[in-house]
């Protein structure tokens, strides 16, 4: 009888340990997996916010005239088109074969233009450029031929400047146009949470600074981020700009309005 108490104790003894050791097994195997699922999801979180600091690292920030800004007196004056190409520019061209004057308005090409075949201004190039008032725009297509380096045969090229007639003094931020991006960027970072993957567009947004110093008629000028929320919280961010203008002056010294214009979006976008 004793002898078969101590069996079964011993047996009772091996099964219990057996099914502990299993359990443990069980619970290991579980942790491992739960463990396993938080790695891959802290992954994907890694990754989304990768994506997101890259896009928020290559992002552009602009506040300036619509176009390349040129004094009217030279836009007024202007007898060639080297009057707005620089010395590189002028140096490639072997051959003029036009050269368009062309008014842009509401960022679209106008029916106001003139045609020459040289780098000389004609009388009708000379008078539509005389008739732009400070912030027409206007654009100098000139299509010519450039000799290539390695094969020294011609080629064809054209260069399509756009311009923006601009006053003496343009109106600029008391603190500085690296304060005015910084409070656009500082103040806009909580808004980018909602971009998604690399399908952020870029926007323009228009205002204008008036002769007392004030930014007023902040318009959606062309095109869009691809997300309502960053496009009106730029639009907020640009009607309650912090601090004081100095106006633009024409040529008179008189204090007149200014368009300025902000550009946001990526770097290889804008």
């Amino acid at each position: 009888m004793k002898k078969n108490i101590i069996i079964f104790s011993t047996a009772l003894v091996i099964l219990s340990v057996l099914i502990i050791g299993y359990t443990k097994k069980d619970k290991t195997n579980i942790t491992e997996v739960n463990s396993s699922q938080s790695k891959d999801l802290a992954l994907k979180d890694e990754n989304i916010k990768d994506i997101n600091t890259k896009i928020i690292t290559n992002l552009y920030y602009g506040v300036d005239a619509r176009f390349e800004a040129v004094k009217k007196a030279t836009v007024h004056n202007a007898t060639t088109i080297y009057d707005f190409l620089n010395a590189g520019e002028k140096e490639q061209i072997e051959h003029i074969n036009s050269v368009d004057v062309i008014i842009v308005k509401d960022n679209q090409l106008s029916q106001i233009s003139a045609l020459g075949t040289t780098d000389e201004f004609t009388d009708e190039q000379k008078e539509i450029l005389k008739s732009t008032d400070y912030f027409s725009h206007f654009t100098i297509r000139t299509e010519f031929k450039v000799k290539n380096k390695d094969t020294g045969k011609l080629e064809e090229r054209f260069f399509g400047p756009h311009i923006t007639v601009a006053p003496e003094k343009q109106a600029t931020y008391v603190n500085g146009k690296e304060a005015l991006i910084e409070y656009l960027k500082v103040n806009s970072k909580a808004s980018m949470n909602v971009i998604k993957g690399d399908n952020l567009g870029a926007i323009k947004l228009s205002f204008i600074v008036s002769k007392d110093g004030i930014v007023k008629d902040v318009k959606h000028d062309a095109m869009t981020t691809g997300y309502t929320s960053i496009d009106n919280r730029f639009i907020e961010l640009l009607k309650t700009i912090p601090g004081k203008w100095t106006p633009a002056e024409n040529a008179k010294g008189e204090k007149i309005d200014q368009e300025l214009v902000f550009t946001f979006g990526p770097r290889d976008g804008c």
